[in-house]
């Protein structure tokens, strides 16, 4: 009986030690279950309609893209990508919409030097939106996030005035997201970077457009309802029941939903044209 009772013990102790290795690990790599950065950095292009774009911000240079920098009367857009996203693969889509439309990757993706996390991202974001203020009045500019990005330009919207903020595959925290996939596991405690969206919506004061998939299997479609539940102000809904989280650009309904929402009716904008290329899809499990 004692044998049993020591043989139960270390068992018991075997498996406490497992677990906080586990809780260890996840603690200190947790970068790499969040952040997925493309090397490729798209030297040398060749778009003609395409101008690089860098921004100095403290030891880090920022570098991405400006689409159309010619329609400096039309409108800004500034995309915000997904967590493992090479955000260059979307200029063919831009090139045809009648806006100036600027894709500057995160620190540590692609051009961009530096390490991402959420503070940096998030203080990187409102760097690369104040340079451009001087240019575009805040009537002018649009924040477009996808997935991981979505948080980004949740965040970004509540600091800065902006005309309307397109959230496509949004979560509502990565911690909740997280609690998902690890439930045996105290992520609230662990996670260091936790783009809780939620938080923001409160301070929110231009209208959101969510676009979100049914068969999403990444950002499961509670996380966004609940999301969705709790923003305050003006939202338009998009929910496109076939689509998932990597394709939901490839839907019929995605394109016009956003060319309608950048471009009002009351606005007296131009008619935007839409492009048969696709726009760049996510990898399944990424953010």
């Amino acid at each position: 009986m004692k044998g049993k009772m020591t043989l139960g013990i270390q068992f018991f102790v075997l498996l406490l030690i497992v677990y906080l290795f586990c809780m260890l690990f996840m603690y200190l790599r947790q970068e790499s279950f969040l952040f997925f950065p493309p090397a490729a950095r798209h030297e040398n292009h060749g778009y003609t309609d395409v101008v690089d774009y860098q921004l100095r911000q403290k030891a880090v240079t920022l570098r991405g893209w400006l689409v159309n920098p010619g329609l400096v009367r039309e409108k800004l857009l500034i995309y915000y990508g997904g967590n493992g996203e090479d955000i260059f693969n979307n200029i063919d889509e831009f090139v045809d919409v009648k806006a100036a439309s600027l894709f500057v990757a995160y620190r540590g993706y692609g051009p961009s030097d530096g390490k991402p996390g959420e503070a940096e991202l998030f203080a990187d974001a409102l760097a690369v939106i104040d340079d451009v203020r001087h240019s575009y009045a805040p009537r002018q500019m649009y924040l477009i996030g996808r997935s991981l990005g979505s948080g980004v330009a949740c965040y970004v919207a509540a600091q800065r005035n902006v005309q309307g903020a397109v959230l496509v595959t949004p979560y509502d925290s990565i911690v909740n997201i997280a609690r998902s996939s690890y439930p045996w596991l105290p992520v609230s405690l662990l996670l260091r970077h936790r783009f809780d969206s939620l938080q923001f919506l409160a301070q929110i004061g231009c209208p959101l457009l969510v676009i979100y998939g049914g068969q999403d299997r990444v950002v499961p479609p509670e996380r966004t309802n609940n999301l969705i539940e709790h923003i305050v102000g003006k939202k338009e809904i998009v929910f496109i029941d076939r689509a998932d989280h990597g394709t939901i650009d490839m839907f019929a309904d995605y394109w016009p939903a956003v060319l309608r929402f950048i471009n009002p009716p009351e606005t007296g904008s131009k008619e935007v044209k839409k492009s048969t290329n696709r726009l760049n899809s996510l990898d399944d499990g990424e953010l």
